[in-house]
Parts: structure tokens; sequence; C-alpha cells
């Protein structure tokens, strides 16, 4: 590679770094290779290009060193380039928001410089990191070129996700880490985070995949056929999360139900689709029933559901009931609860799908 000694401000270069010391953006808008030959008297300080350019390269990463310095990072390539020459100049290019873009700072190798040849048999693919001057600048950008991408090995160790009973070294926002319990956590910027699932499609604001499409799970009569019912309903329950404990009912909802004048008696039948959401945030087990109450009684409690969990993992129970009566009019006081029997699990509670079928008994 050649040997250049480091970079030179411009006199416009520095005018544009005072500026950005009171707050003016520094935006670094590309990079030149040039061939020129500096003579013994030329100033670096007073060039406005390079004595002789030849190729322009786009910056493909910029990152800000602690130290008061820029890392510029682009893509040498021959792509393009009809005539070889030797890579003597180097130009660092930005946007003065007075006088437009200017030669920021240049680099010079002399006789130390690299052939860069013309495309064709040889092609050159290298990424070069150029180092600058920005001093305390606070607003520091560059233009970012997506045509030409090449990743290093280090690149790319960094960015995929290690699998590892540590967290790993190496982290940023958005970083992936499968530990040693086979879960998948990802990095905040301050925290090692767990991942939860999203849903673009959402039923009732519930999520699609969590529950059967609606009014598909259809209620039977005594003879297998599908009942005629009269009228049907969805109520969604969502209250803010809670961890259950052991033995204890919870409330989560009430039902009313308008029934139509029909003869002889008015009686009907109320069919109950109920459906609960939780997870567990740590592993073991857990039982858990859904509950109905007709007024202060209990009058239908469901079959017990035990369930042996991993922290994380989602469940979701079903139970069905059916209701009989002679009133008419409105079915007040259907109160829907859900009880954790027992466990160790801290199952934490999350939302409620209530189905109904009315039905002329």
């Amino acid at each position: 590679m050649a040997d250049f000694k480091g970079t030179i401000l411009t006199q416009k270069g520095r005018n544009l770094l005072a500026k950005s010391q009171t707050g003016a953006t520094l935006t670094f808008t590309k990079i030149k290779l040039g061939d020129g030959i500096w003579s013994s008297n030329t100033d670096p300080t007073q060039l406005n290009d390079l004595v002789s350019a030849k190729l322009n390269l786009s910056i493909q990463d910029i990152r800000v060193v602690d130290d008061g310095t820029v890392r510029l990072r682009f893509v040498l390539t021959n792509t393009g380039l009809s005539e070889g020459f030797f890579m003597r100049e180097i130009g660092i290019y930005a946007q003065d928001p007075d006088i437009g873009e200017i030669l920021y700072a240049v680099a010079y190798a002399g006789d130390r410089a690299d052939f860069i040849p013309s495309d064709g048999v040889t092609k050159v693919e290298n990424i070069v990191d150029i180092y600058t001057v920005i001093a305390n600048s606070q607003n520091v950008t560059a233009v970012i070129s997506d045509t030409v991408v090449l990743a290093t090995k280090q690149d790319i160790d960094t960015i995929k996700p290690e699998a590892s009973p540590t967290a790993p070294n190496i982290v940023y926002p958005g970083k992936l880490w499968v530990d040693s319990n086979r879960f998948l956590k990802y990095n905040d910027g301050s925290s090692w985070q767990d991942l939860k699932a999203s849903f673009a499609d959402t039923v009732d604001g519930f999520h699609a995949s969590q529950t059967p499409a609606p009014n598909t799970i259809l209620p039977l009569n005594a003879n297998g056929r599908i009942y005629d019912y009269v009228a049907s309903g969805r109520q969604a329950f969502d209250p803010p999360d809670f961890t259950m404990s052991n033995s204890t009912e919870y409330f989560i909802g009430s039902v009313s139900i308008t029934t139509p004048s029909w003869s002889p008696s008015g009686a009907w039948k109320v069919i109950f689709i109920v459906r609960s959401y939780f997870y567990s945030n740590s592993s073991g087990f857990n039982n858990f029933v859904n509950r109905v109450k007709f007024g202060s009684a209990v009058v239908e409690s469901g079959s017990w559901f035990w369930n042996a969990t991993a922290s994380g993992l989602g469940m979701g129970i079903d139970n069905v009931f059916l209701f009989s009566g002679l009133d008419s009019g409105v079915l007040n006081n259907f109160d829907f609860y859900v009880v954790q029997g027992r466990g160790n699990a801290n199952a934490v509670f999350q939302s409620m799908i209530v189905d109904w079928y009315l039905i002329p008994a």
C-alpha cells in the first residue's frame, strides 16, 4: 500500500473546521485520488483541488473517533477506470455552508505511491480507511453511497448473531444474542432485552395468530348439527398485564346480551367460547381455568389446563360454556374470570376473547 504520511488540512478546511466548532454541520462528501507530483514549493494548505485528480470515490462509512478525529471508509476500485495511474494524492472533500464543496484535507505519498491499473484483467477492490481532524465538532456527517459495499470479516463478525453462555463483548443497538437457554435477546443500547414477536395482522386488537378466525368455531346441537343461532358477538378484554398468584380468581370483564322476543316462551341458550392468553416469565408449570358467573353464583367453570412451560413461552386456554334460561330482554352480569390453581412459573395474564351465540331453546 502507498505510504501516506497523514492528512493535512487545507486553509479552507481549517476555516470550515472553525465554523463546525460553533455549531455548523461538518459534512464530508467524497474522496478523490490523483497522481499529481508536488514540487518542493507546493503548499498543501493552499490547494483547492488535487494537482492531478484521476478518480472520484464515494464514502462508504464514517465513524467519529474519541481523539478528535474521524475515520472515513471508502472502496478503492478500478471499475470503469480507462487508464492506470500512480496513486500519489488523496483528497477529502466537504461541504462548506457558505462557499460550497471544498478540498478539506489532503495526503501525499510522493515516490512511495502504488500503481492502480486500468479496468481489465486486473481487478482492484480494496477497503481503505483514512483519518482526518475534526477537533470538537458536534455535528459530523458524510454523504454515504451504497452503490459499492464491501464488508470486512470484522464487519461480519460484529453484526452476526452470537450463541454463547455469556453475553457478547461487542455490542450495539440491535445486536442479537442466543443465550444458553436458547432464548433470543437483543441489545437496546444499554442492556439485553428479551425479544418478543410482533405481528402485523390483528383481530379486534389481538394477534391473529393467537386465535382462530372469527366465528369459525360453531356450536353444535345434540344431534351434532350446527345450531341456528339468532345472534352472536365477540367481546375482547385487554387489561394491563398482571402476574397471577396460586388459588386466586381474577375478574376480567362482563358481557350483556339482548334477547329478541320469540314464541312460545322466550326460552334461550347461550354458548360461550372463551380463550385466555398468558405467558410465563420463568420455567416451571401452571394450571389455569376460565370461569363464568351469572349473577353472584358460579354457573360454569371449565376444565383445568395444565402446562409445563419455559420462560417467555406464550399459552392459550379455551373453555366452552352452555347456559339455558327463560328470560327475555337483556341478560346482564355474565362475568368472566380466570383462575390459576397452582404453579411455580409466574404466569402473566395478557388478554381474553369471548365469542357468544344466542340460540332459541
